[in-house]
């Protein structure tokens, strides 16, 4: 008797739940193509933001890909050309450094929008990762990180989200890392930045409610780019040992499944069983029925599961000090 009343009672919640989620949400924007919309991605010359371009020409996109150095953007942009669906797409670069005053994005975003069109998705992909315990790090370092990860997605979004308002169309991309989802050791100065871009991502998600413009936070996973590379140079072993369990992605697929994503009008892109496991324990924005249900029925036992993981990274972590412990004392002796 308890067991069917209280089965009663869930199934009279997920209900209650269902038909709330269903009046209260707005309805997906889904895209099946991007012929002639202009879109612009930053960090587009290498990378996830190359591919990322490359799948947006494919769908009849007018593209611009930004960034600093002129020979890899040259050499993109020939690149990307090559994926056009047809041939009236304009595949071109702007030279700007995104860490730059908000005047001189302002003034480069408005002539692509009068050179081109008016431009319909934006794709922050610009951002680097320096590894390093925090009290180590250089300040210059930090500050670079925090300028471009956070400022080089805030101030391009910000720039982009009153014509898309006024329109009243337009998808903004969010590309943080799994790194904003879980802190990890040698991440710190990254996370912090990388947190920050989801912060901005779901607080302007609720300024958007009620508009047809769309944003998406995507979580890539270590992907084996120019800029993964470098970020293996500054990793501490302890850092490695923990982020080398999740394994390694191409930007193409990465970049191909983000735009999918953005384009059927997804909250959230994540990647692989990780991600999966940490947008449903710690994204709070709601995306879909799918989603909250999920999170009712599954964060407790995920919780538990993530648990004695996150215990296995503290013992990597312990292990090292303990080694650097006895290489310090065999030094001094």
């Amino acid at each position: 008797m308890v067991f069917v009343i209280v089965t009663s009672l869930i199934l009279v919640l997920i209900s209650a739940l269902l038909v709330t989620l269903h009046f209260g949400l707005d309805k997906k924007k889904v895209y099946k193509n991007l012929r002639f919309k202009h879109v612009v991605i930053t960090g587009g010359s290498s990378g996830i933001g190359k591919a990322v371009a490359e799948e947006a020409a494919k769908l009849g996109a007018h593209v611009t890909i930004i960034g600093r150095d002129l020979t890899k953007l040259e050499s993109a942009v020939n690149d990307i050309s090559k994926c056009k669906s047809n041939n009236e797409q304009k595949i071109q670069y702007a030279a700007l450094d995104i860490t730059s005053d908000y005047s001189s994005i302002e003034k480069c975003l408005l002539s692509l929008e009068v050179d081109i069109s008016p431009i319909f998705m934006l794709i922050n992909c610009a951002g680097m990762c320096i590894c390093g315990q925090f009290e180590t790090m250089k300040i210059e370092d930090i500050k670079q990180m925090i300028d471009l990860n956070y400022f080089g997605t805030a101030y391009p979004t910000r720039y982009v989200l009153k014509g898309m308002k006024k329109r009243n169309e337009g998808v903004v991309v969010f590309v943080s890392s799994e790194a904003a989802l879980l802190g990890i050791y040698g991440y710190s100065a990254y996370s912090a930045a990388k947190w920050a871009v989801r912060g901005l991502a779901e607080s302007v998600l609720m300024e958007l409610v009620g508009t047809d413009v769309r944003l998406m936070l995507a979580f890539p996973p270590d992907t084996d780019t120019p800029g993964f590379k470098a970020e293996e140079l500054t990793k501490p072993k302890e850092t490695k040992l923990i982020s080398g369990s999740g394994g390694l992605q191409s930007p193409q697929s990465v970049g191909k499944k983000m735009l999918e994503d953005a384009l059927n009008g997804k909250t959230y892109s994540v990647f692989g069983i990780s991600g999966q496991l940490l947008a449903t324990l710690y994204c709070s924005s709601i995306d879909s029925f799918g989603q909250v249900l999920m999170q009712i029925l599954t964060t407790g036992f995920l919780r538990a599961v993530t648990v004695p993981i996150i215990l296995s990274f503290h013992k990597i972590v312990r292990d090292g000090l303990i080694e650097r412990i006895k290489t310090e004392k065999k030094a001094v002796q």
